[in-house]
């Protein structure tokens, strides 16, 4: 087979694996225990918060471990929301915003949060000018009564890169705090927290080729947010329950290849498949948003007169794996918010396909997936 759908997850990589190899066998303690064997895990544990903290530019003790992107995201829209509740300052800022095509974990969330605590939710449509994402749609959504703005990095499957560095100061300015989903960022794009001006920033592991099970929410420090998980002392209060030393510990490998990560040989990877597609294709597609700035793996692409369902299946039989869209949406054949979110028409969003490579892909599996894609089109 061959692997095309590196945004819904990656492989672990040998260091990764090697790394989390002895806290799966030897070094079995629990981090809290105040014995030698408990120490060796609590150490690995806080060696990996360092390195996931230095590959985005903040402090060991703004990282908080937790379960899962989805998990971070909660934490930070719920913790925020729940934290301004408690304070009884949820009014008079009372509203939350997203944009329209933030990950399911964000509008859900938010969503949800709407419901409960009778927050009104924002949902900034996606506008472009002169090549890049309009601030006019946050200008006109951000005010003097936001709570909090959640705005993703790299959209999952688009590859959109959003302008957060000034979408923040623009909620910065208005007292609002900043919340951004990077779960795709590292390791496509360069992370620096302080830069990025946001005050919590997501981060799952297997999306940068470290383990399933295990993420990561930086909260800026000074921020207080209300736990979700209630029981134990663990990571500082934060988030009780014992932690996965194995999960940790190659996170933060992960984290720290990923930092350094040549994202323009990947680039160039993307490049070759695309002008691939195009030599053999032609007109019978377009590749979407070509024109904007996305992440340096991704080729959304649309088909034309094509059902983009049947054509996975098609292409699964004849050994490429990839998608229509979000991992956290697969089994729903309803069109893609995203796309429509986007500005595609239904029936483009409906014969686009999702191809997402890593650094491990080659040429040889570049050809072989284009000639996947003749097959099964055929």
């Amino acid at each position: 087979m061959i692997y095309f759908d590196n945004n819904a997850t990656t492989a672990v990589t040998e260091p990764v694996h090697q790394a989390m190899l002895p806290f799966l066998t030897e070094h079995y303690g629990n981090p809290s225990s105040i014995h030698q064997i408990g120490n060796q895990a609590r150490v690995a544990v806080e060696q990996a918060r360092g390195r996931v903290a230095k590959a985005i530019g903040a402090r060991p003790s703004e990282i908080t471990f937790c379960g899962s992107g989805s998990e971070a995201d909660n934490h930070a829209l719920c913790g925020v929301v729940m934290r301004a509740k408690e304070e009884d300052k949820l009014n008079p800022r009372s509203n939350i915003v997203i944009t329209a095509i933030e990950h399911p974990a964000v509008k859900k969330t938010a969503e949800w949060l709407g419901g409960f605590f009778d927050v009104q939710v924002r949902t900034v449509p996606m506008q472009f000018e002169k090549g890049t994402v309009s601030l006019q749609p946050f200008e006109d959504a951000i005010d003097a009564d936001t709570l909090v703005v959640s705005v993703m990095m790299a959209n999952n499957e688009s590859g959109l890169v959003l302008p957060v560095a000034e979408i923040a100061a623009l909620a910065k300015g208005r007292g609002a705090l900043v919340h951004c989903d990077g779960v795709q960022a590292l390791g496509k794009l360069p992370v620096d927290v302080k830069k990025l001006g946001v005050d919590m920033f997501s981060l799952s592991a297997h999306k940068f080729h470290g383990p399933k099970g295990v993420g990561a929410l930086f909260i800026k420090r000074g921020v207080k947010l209300t736990a979700l998980m209630h029981g134990g002392s663990q990571e500082s209060g934060r988030r009780a329950g014992t932690e996965n030393p194995a999960g940790i510990v190659g996170m933060g490998v992960a984290a720290e290849l990923a930092a350094a990560q040549d994202t323009a040989s990947i680039a160039a990877k993307r490049d070759r498949f695309e002008a691939g597609l195009r030599e053999r294709f032609g007109d019978r597609l377009v590749v979407n948003f070509a024109d904007l700035p996305r992440t340096p793996n991704i080729s959304s692409v649309q088909f034309k007169g094509a059902d983009g369902n049947l054509l996975l299946i098609m292409m699964d039989q004849n050994g490429l794996c990839a998608s229509t869209g979000s991992a956290c949406s697969s089994g729903s054949l309803s069109v893609s918010s995203v796309l429509l979110g986007m500005g595609l028409k239904e029936h483009a969003a409906k014969g686009t396909i999702r191809f997402s490579l890593s650094h491990l892909t080659t040429d040889a599996e570049i050809d072989a997936a284009l000639d996947a894609v003749a097959a099964s089109l055929k």
